[in-house]
C-alpha cells in the first residue's frame, strides 16, 4: 500500500506544507498570547517603564497577528485557479452516405 501511495503523493511537498502550517499556526497563537500577556503586564505595573514595555509588546504582537490575518485572506483571494481540461463532446456526428 505504501508503494502505491508514494506514486500518488509527493511526500516531500506534503511535509513542507505541514511544517509551514505548524510553524505559522503556532506562531500566531503564541503572538496572540503574548499580546494578552503584554496588556495584563501593562495594567499591573504602576511605573511608566512597565506600562511602556507591556504596551510595546502588545503593539508588536498585534501588528504581527493582524499581518498574518491579512496575508491569509490575500492568499485565499489570490489562489491560482487550476487549468480546466477541455471537455469532450458527447455527441457523435451521424454521417449518412449516398449510394
Amino acid at each position: 500500500m505504501a508503494l502505491l501511495a508514494s506514486s500518488l503523493v509527493d511526500w516531500n511537498a506534503l511535509g513542507k506544507i505541514a511544517l509551514a502550517a505548524l510553524i505559522c499556526g503556532a506562531g500566531v497563537v503564541i503572538a496572540f498570547g503574548l499580546l494578552l500577556l503584554g496588556l495584563k503586564w501593562a495594567r499591573g505595573h504602576d511605573g511608566p517603564a512597565g506600562r511602556l514595555a507591556g504596551v510595546s509588546l502588545s503593539a508588536v504582537c498585534a501588528v504581527f497577528v493582524a499581518a498574518a490575518v491579512v496575508i491569509g485572506i490575500y492568499a485565499i483571494a489570490k489562489k491560482p485557479s487550476t487549468a480546466k481540461k477541455p471537455s469532450k463532446s458527447k455527441s457523435a456526428a451521424l454521417v449518412v452516405g449516398s449510394d
